[in-house]
């Protein structure tokens, strides 16, 4: 009766597992849903979608 119970959890926590990787993966084709926009060193706010010119995006994180 134990064994049973252990099987069907296991088999619970891989039917979820499978549910959390495909909603993970989803349906999006790709395209950017509006505008993708962050604020410049002056405050201003910058367009980063449709540009002529490259981009380069710094990402600071707190080494400590």
């Amino acid at each position: 009766m134990l064994e049973i119970r252990k099987r069907n959890m296991a088999l619970c926590f891989v039917i979820a597992a499978v549910l959390v990787v495909l909603a993970g993966c989803g349906s999006d084709d790709g395209q950017v849903q509006g505008d993708l926009t962050l604020l410049n060193e002056d405050g201003e706010e910058v367009t980063l979608t449709n540009k002529e010119r490259a981009t380069i995006l710094f990402h600071f994180t707190e080494v400590g």
